[in-house]
């Protein structure tokens, strides 16, 4: 792919990767925030509930995955840069084929032509 060709979809893993860091800093933020007020709530005076503890246990556990799914979503966009660099963007990762654009512009870090992606989910 030559660099004109390539530069559309630089720009657009750019603002993902943007997009995705300001994600992160406000689930972040919510976090402490949460944590704040969970701090407050462990200095009352009641003791807690077998119950209560598991539903903390399963609300931490639900605030940390969308955590997981931006990280996940920052590292596959921070690969498809790292491949535009490397010369090595829209070309499949299993077969070595290039990926068509039509693809590539839907999902901009795919890393596996149709046909491969195909087989993958198949298996």
């Amino acid at each position: 792919m030559r660099a004109a060709e390539l530069e559309p979809f630089r720009e657009q893993l750019e603002a993902e990767e943007h997009k995705l860091l300001e994600e992160m800093r406000e689930i972040a933020g919510n976090k402490a925030r949460s944590a704040d007020a969970e701090v407050v709530l462990e200095i009352s005076d009641y003791d807690d509930h077998p119950a209560d503890m598991a539903s903390e246990t399963f609300e931490k556990e639900k605030d940390e995955a969308p955590m997981e799914s931006v990280q996940d979503s920052l590292a596959r966009v921070r690969n498809a840069l790292g491949k535009i660099k490397r010369g090595t963007y829209g070309k499949c990762d299993s077969c070595g084929n290039p990926i068509i654009i039509k693809r590539l512009k839907a999902l901009p870090y795919a890393t596996l032509c149709v046909e491969c992606q195909g087989r993958r989910e198949n298996i």
